[in-house]
């Protein structure tokens, strides 16, 4: 009986399953129509300081800006992560003004959060929501790069990406970690 259904079900799959629906879609395209008017979410976690002042902290990312969405969250303990992510369908634009907000509402930046693991339209500030293993320590100086308004969106993108790329593999159970070789 059990090999009989073994064979139905592998019949069935072969049947109704393709190479197409097997295949997972790597490539989102950030300027298809359907991908084009989506708004830009922003997540920021503040101190308890800010509690008082929210509506003001999202008026200093949506003045003028109707594409813009913000939520904000208060840490519950001193101060929440100086750590920033932002999204491959990020505009520069959007993505340095962020950065500004960041810096004047959260301490500043001290780590990037690895693009890969992010939604593509979103800019998380003071994330704790996401493993500090993907969080990649970034210097003032390449924050001030990122910060270069001659950038075009893929310009600042592709530093983005660089930046925010794992410069060491970290080994398991705190054995360490070892130089990654640079692929570009």
């Amino acid at each position: 009986m059990s090999r009989t259904f073994f064979l139905i079900c592998w019949i069935v799959f072969l049947a109704l399953g393709s190479a197409d629906i097997l295949r997972a879609q790597t490539v989102y395209n950030c300027g298809a129509p359907e991908n084009r008017e989506k708004p830009t979410i922003v997540e920021v976690v503040l101190s308890k300081k800010w509690k008082d002042r929210v509506e003001e902290v999202k008026r200093s990312f949506t003045e003028g800006r109707e594409s813009m969405k913000v939520r904000v969250k208060i840490f519950p303990f001193l101060d929440p992560p100086a750590n920033m992510g932002i999204g491959k369908c990020v505009s520069a634009e959007e993505a340095r003004l962020a950065i500004r907000e960041a810096i004047a509402y959260n301490r500043g930046i001290e780590r990037l959060i690895m693009q890969d693991i992010l939604p593509h339209h979103w800019i998380k500030i003071g994330s704790t929501d996401l493993a500090e293993i993907s969080w990649i320590p970034v210097s003032p100086e390449d924050l001030a790069r990122l910060s270069d308004p001659a950038l075009s969106t893929d310009q600042f993108q592709d530093l983005y990406r660089r930046l925010a790329t794992m410069k060491e593999k970290k080994l398991p159970f705190g054995m360490g970690s070892e130089k990654r070789e640079e692929s570009r």
